[in-house]
């Protein structure tokens, strides 16, 4: 395949998170040329619409068969979500041997994404946290809190939870939008999709460009108040009753945007209707080797679908194993409803049961663990 050119700035930034497996990260701002830019013979093991992958002491068989496509899927996701169209750039994907020894990203970070080359460097695959701020880059440049709370918000897989405590974090990230304050991904993407709901992710981004990445406290309560007129102390305000809800869960608050984005980017499973006439009917084969699957992440893998409900009713959901009897241990199933802080469900193992749901989209998420083979059967039906 033809490889692709990527363009230089004379900054890049560092971005990176506490992440779930308990790595902690910093931000570094640093002057110079790009890793990514060194010479260096890639290793593509993949090279998509949105997205190239370069495996640095990888192999393909490292990961799981749907993993590359479902990387790549994703990052469409994102770009028709924040209006990109052009190709984002290269993932280099590094052994944990590897990345240890280059340290593309400096001391204790575990990840980031560099700006001025366009290019992702992780140890783990898939990664949607930097891929979002791939996707935001080619868009805007965002304030750090901004910048941080739309890649926790629009996270697929290792986003962190918020708290009604964690207010007092979210105040001084606010106050100095510029400087990294650990530990407040949890708070930063519940308040950007706060945000979100209420504005619109094209508002945040008209902030951004307001702003930049360096505005100071007073520079981004009048950038706010411009574009959503309300200052940072109002939005602080209308925002802290929300934190009493229970949508605090990563879970709940998250944007499912690969199911329920407009993208539309998850495989469709179709419509149930309450007549009975359209039911979701599906068998899945879980097997790291099958292109339906992504992963491993956390020792887990996993599959993402979407389908729609024609009406407000109860229906039933069941989920069994067909082989080796109906028991299921480690598989895990999640069904939640496309809208802010919709319904979510997960239940594990093998069941069968009603449900109220209301009309709309819904993602429908498998997860199993990594050495998991089987032939799964999911049926939702009025």
């Amino acid at each position: 395949m033809k490889r692709r050119n990527y363009a230089k700035a004379d900054i890049w930034s560092i971005e990176s998170r506490v992440s779930a497996f308990g790595a902690a990260g910093i931000i570094v701002l640093l002057l110079g040329s790009s890793a990514c830019t060194e010479p260096y013979e890639p290793n593509w093991l993949f090279q998509g619409e949105w997205i190239d992958i370069d495996g640095s002491d990888r192999t393909a068989d490292e990961t799981c068969a749907g993993t590359f496509a479902y990387v790549d899927a994703y990052a469409g996701a994102l770009a028709v979500e924040f209006g990109v169209t052009e190709h984002l750039g290269p993932f280099r994907w590094y052994s944990p041997a590897q990345y240890a020894a280059d340290l593309p990203c400096g001391d204790n970070i575990f990840a980031c994404y560099l700006p001025s080359s366009q290019c992702i460097h992780s140890p783990l695959l898939p990664h949607d946290h930097e891929v979002v701020h791939m996707a935001v880059a080619a868009t805007v440049s965002c304030p750090h809190v901004l910048s941080e709370g739309l890649a926790v918000f629009y996270d697929g897989q290792l986003g962190r939870n918020a708290k009604s405590s964690d207010f007092d974090l979210l105040v001084p990230l606010l106050e100095a939008p510029s400087h990294p304050r650990y530990p407040a991904y949890g708070i930063a993407g519940r308040f950007v999709a706060y945000l979100v709901e209420h504005f619109g992710v094209d508002a945040v981004f008209d902030v951004c460009r307001i702003t930049g990445r360096y505005p100071d406290g007073p520079a981004l309560s009048a950038a706010l108040e411009s574009v959503l007129g309300m200052t940072t102390q109002q939005l602080l305000a209308d925002f802290k009753p929300e934190l009493g809800s229970s949508c605090n869960r990563f879970s709940d608050f998250q944007a499912r945007v690969f199911a329920c984005g407009a993208a539309q980017a998850a495989p469709d499973l179709g419509l149930v209707s309450v007549d009975g006439q359209h039911r979701v009917e599906e068998t899945f084969t879980i097997d790291c080797a099958n292109d339906i699957m992504a992963g491993p992440l956390g020792d887990e893998m996993w599959l993402t679908r979407r389908f729609e409900i024609d009406a407000d009713e109860i229906y039933i959901l069941g989920m069994w194993g067909l082989d080796d009897g109906e028991e299921i241990p480690g598989v895990e199933l999640t069904v939640a409803k496309c809208e802010p802080c919709g319904k979510v469900l997960t239940a594990p193992d093998s069941f069968s049961g009603p449900l109220q749901l209301d009309a709309g989209r819904y993602a429908l998420e498998l997860r199993a663990p990594a050495d998991y083979r089987g032939r799964i059967y999911v049926t939702i039906q009025h």
